[in-house]
């Protein structure tokens, strides 16, 4: 077996090796990490599995070169230990930025809470992302993101949450890059929910700036719907995306 067919056999034994772990009994609201760049603080309930999917279009601008490009997948599944502890495992999507179709790769990680209110919430999420990808996302070493994700409430129906940290890749001589994404959300009815943010992610050489908005849809007490869009906000690169998504608890 190659390379390439090892890496998408990873993609294809995951999902079903966390599904399988166990069913759920879990009810009350969904608390999904998509869509946007940030993660919230809640974790998954107890013995619970949660998928998280989506797709992407976007379109971008660097110098004279004009492109667009497609994501699919995105797959996040999640799968709750404890009350305040869940692990984590990225499939990763396929980019089709034609002629070429690539693969994102796989990750690995968990959500751990470190503290909780009646108004606030403060989580640690680590994430390894695995050398599984190819073409432009083909890499050898393996990195570690670790973020500190918080959540809370400004008023009825109004949130403010934020995260902040660092990825690090392991051996080699790469510099670690920093990530900040401070995101207001707000209740628009029972059911929906909109989002307005920005993400930054910074390295000692061309940062990353974008922002982006988003609504939420709970379809039924175990499905969430989502759409989402935002803008790439560099001098020397300008992008435009638009998404749709859900997550589902089984």
């Amino acid at each position: 077996m190659n390379l390439s067919s090892t890496r998408l056999a990873l993609a294809l034994v995951l999902p079903f090796a966390v599904v399988l772990l166990a069913p759920s009994s879990a009810t009350g609201q969904i608390a999904a990490d998509r869509p946007g760049f940030g993660d919230g603080p809640g974790t998954v309930a107890p013995g619970t599995v949660q998928a998280e999917l989506g797709a992407e279009l976007g379109a971008a601008a660097a110098n004279d070169d004009f492109g667009t490009n497609a994501e699919l997948g995105q797959l996040l599944l999640r799968y709750g230990v404890a009350d305040f502890l869940e692990l984590r495992g990225g499939v990763g999507s396929f980019a089709l930025d034609a002629p070429d179709t690539e693969y994102t790769g796989t990750s690995v990680g968990g959500k751990l809470r470190l503290a909780q209110s009646s108004l606030s919430a403060l989580s640690v999420v680590s994430t390894w992302a695995l050398p599984t990808g190819t073409g432009a996302f083909e890499n050898e070493r393996v990195s570690q993101t670790l973020a500190l994700a918080f959540n809370g409430a400004l008023g009825e129906g109004l949130g403010l949450s934020a995260n902040a940290g660092t990825s690090v890749p392991y051996g080699g001589d790469a510099d670690p890059s920093y990530l900040f994404i401070p995101t207001l959300s707000f209740g628009v009815t029972d059911r929906v929910g909109a989002y307005v943010g920005y993400a930054g992610f910074y390295t000692t050489g061309l940062n990353r700036n974008y922002v982006e908005a988003g609504l939420t849809l709970l379809s039924s007490p175990n499905t969430q719907l989502d759409v989402n869009t935002g803008l790439q906000v560099d001098e020397n690169r300008g992008a435009f995306f638009a998404g749709l998504g859900l997550a589902h608890r089984f």
